[in-house]
């Protein structure tokens, strides 16, 4: 067998380990996910000669964003700036430092900041005001996130074929609307189920905290496609982290809680005569001190978590409630399924100013 030389680490990270978990149910295990559109952006930057190597790319990130940015940028030289919030955790933080990245973090750390993608955007608008020459990746309106992923649905429909299912947890909108998409230029009927959680935005809940990090949102980001999307779950903290744990227990498999959250829905489905394929995004080493921690578990009461076996059914965003709940949401915009015309409200306009890019 002929070992592939990898050009670099940020290739070796790109395609994911498709993993059979039982009938009909395959994980896309990711080491980091986010390396995909991190890497194809700044890239694609590079050679509309968009990046100059003097000044910094900045981004607004509390997650593997950041990550993927930091190790692109280390291995091309170029500075880059996250602007974060408290819910970044200190290992995190710490491989952005060393990977020569400046974080910069906002808001209050008390837990009240419901809104903290916002104000990390009005800092983030501060900082491109200072730097008119830094390259803003946009992770949340950038339609480069979307595209990024043809090679890895490419890679779906070369090994599994057309009669699947998809489950992706939601954040920028990026991986899920952009696997699905060309996932059904091939196969129109192929479904996405989207996986979001209490507190976020983006499917019509009021804004909240977010036990659970690395999916949801508190603002409507331009990469979220709500007509790409047959149905959503939202889940809990709880829920998602004791799934996590299983996943490592039953599977070995050593992930973060967002491929939890995928996994808990995923299992649940019923979808005869198709494979149910849920994306991980990254691997658990983050969590040591939190998801895998007994301690913080109980002193968090996580520790006294049942998982739920099955979601409640709703038929209006406002009827869902924890520990989970989903809809059919069949492919239907935002605003058709919540009777809201303006709910979303872009990005930009939230900040109250235009882009600056």
């Amino acid at each position: 067998m002929n070992a592939k030389i990898f050009d670099n680490r940020s290739s070796s990270l790109c395609d994911p380990s498709l993993i059979g978990l039982g009938p009909n149910l395959v994980v896309a295990a990711f080491r980091l996910m986010k390396i995909l559109p991190a890497k194809y952006i700044i890239e694609r930057g590079i050679a509309r000669g968009e990046i100059h190597r003097d000044v910094p790319i900045v981004e607004s990130s509390s997650g593997t964003f950041a990550l993927g940015i930091g190790i692109v940028c280390a291995e091309k030289g170029i500075p880059f700036h996250i602007v974060s919030d408290a819910a970044i955790d200190d290992r995190l933080e710490e491989l952005l430092q060393h990977l020569g990245g400046k974080v910069q973090i906002v808001g209050s750390g008390l837990g009240t900041d419901n809104n903290i993608q916002v104000m990390r955007l009005e800092a983030l608008q501060e900082l491109m005001r200072d730097n008119p020459r830094a390259f803003w990746t946009r992770q949340y309106d950038n339609l480069d996130n979307q595209r990024a992923y043809r090679e890895f649905a490419e890679q779906l429909l070369n090994t599994l074929g057309t009669d699947i299912v998809v489950v992706a947890t939601v954040g920028s909108g990026g991986s899920s609307c952009g696997t699905i998409k060309t996932l059904r230029e091939i196969d129109p009927s192929i479904r996405l189920v989207g996986v979001d959680t209490f507190g976020s935005v983006l499917f019509g809940l009021p804004v909240g905290k977010r036990k659970l990090r690395g999916l949801g949102n508190s603002i409507h980001p331009g990469n979220l496609d709500h007509s790409c999307f047959d149905e959503v779950h939202w889940v809990s903290a709880g829920d998602a982290f004791a799934w996590t744990r299983r996943l490592h227990s039953e599977f070995g498999l050593f992930c973060g809680p967002t491929s939890g959250a995928a996994y808990q829905v995923a299992r649940w489905l019923h979808a005869p005569g198709k494979t149910v394929v849920f994306l991980a995004p990254d691997e658990g080493y983050r969590y040591m001190d939190t998801v895998f921690n007994r301690q913080w578990l109980a002193a968090n009461e996580f520790d006294r978590v049942v998982p739920t076996e099955a979601p409640t059914r709703v038929t209006h965003p406002s009827q869902a409630s924890g520990p989970w709940a989903y809809i059919e949401w069949d492919r239907r915009t935002l605003a058709e399924v919540t009777g809201q015309p303006h709910l979303v409200v872009p990005v930009m306009e939230q900040l109250g100013r235009r882009p600056s890019w």
